[in-house]
């Protein structure tokens, strides 16, 4: 009998060592719960990042699949863009094919002459009698080619020409121009037409038999009616 109790105590603190000595999980550190998080929130973020970044090529890429550039096509058709009262588009020296040109020239011939060149791209762009263009559509139904330019610090009607509205595509009109140019300088033979191209609604390009492309942007203004 005093073997067995000996033989149940050996067992018994052998049951309760094994217990008290058994390794316990450690708890996680405050340091490690917060890097978890972060690196949770980290994740997060660069998955939403992508997210907005998908939707913004798609909205881009669907913006103008012409150019590229992120500019839409004209919201109303040309003819009623064009003549919107007190629209009145302004030339566009710098970016037209006319001013690119004179600008390789004047580069290349003022060199690193500042005067020089300044001096030539304000002759070149001199020789290009308008400032800017309106299409007038009046009260009356009549529709109006109008350029200006200046003149002695003034700015005068150079053409006038009556005009309809002929051809017609999303982004494009022909102006059919018939009578003479009432304008001060009257062309000595007015054109049959005019091609106008509309890319957006800020900006047109005319194209000019004469002198070529010309691109112009829209601005709003206060004019009188012509």
């Amino acid at each position: 009998m005093l073997i067995t109790a000996r033989v149940v105590r050996s067992v018994v603190l052998s049951a309760v060592t094994g217990c008290a000595t058994a390794p316990a999980t450690p708890a996680e550190s405050p340091a490690t719960t917060a890097k978890k998080s972060e690196d949770a929130k980290t994740k997060a973020a660069a998955a939403e990042k992508a997210r907005l970044d998908k939707i913004a090529a798609a909205e881009s890429a669907d913006a103008d699949p012409r150019s590229g550039d992120g500019l839409r096509k004209a919201s109303r058709p040309p003819a009623e863009l064009i003549t919107g009262p007190n629209l009145v588009y302004v030339f566009n020296f710098k970016n037209s094919p006319v001013g690119i040109a004179a600008k390789e020239r004047c580069e290349s011939e003022a060199g690193d002459d500042r005067a020089a060149y300044s001096a030539c791209i304000e002759k070149a762009r001199s020789k290009v009698p308008v400032e800017l263009v309106r299409f007038i559509k009046e009260p009356s139904g009549e529709h109006w080619y109008v350029t200006y330019n200046r003149y002695k610090g003034n700015l005068l009607k150079w053409h006038r020409v009556q005009f309809q509205p002929g051809k017609e595509s999303e982004d494009r009109i022909t102006l059919n121009l018939f009578g003479k140019d009432k304008g001060i300088a009257p062309m000595a033979k007015v054109p049959s037409h005019l091609e106008i191209e509309l890319p957006n609604d800020y900006s047109i390009v005319v194209n000019d038999p004469d002198i070529g492309p010309m691109m112009y942007d829209a601005k709003i203004g206060t004019m009188e009616t012509d």
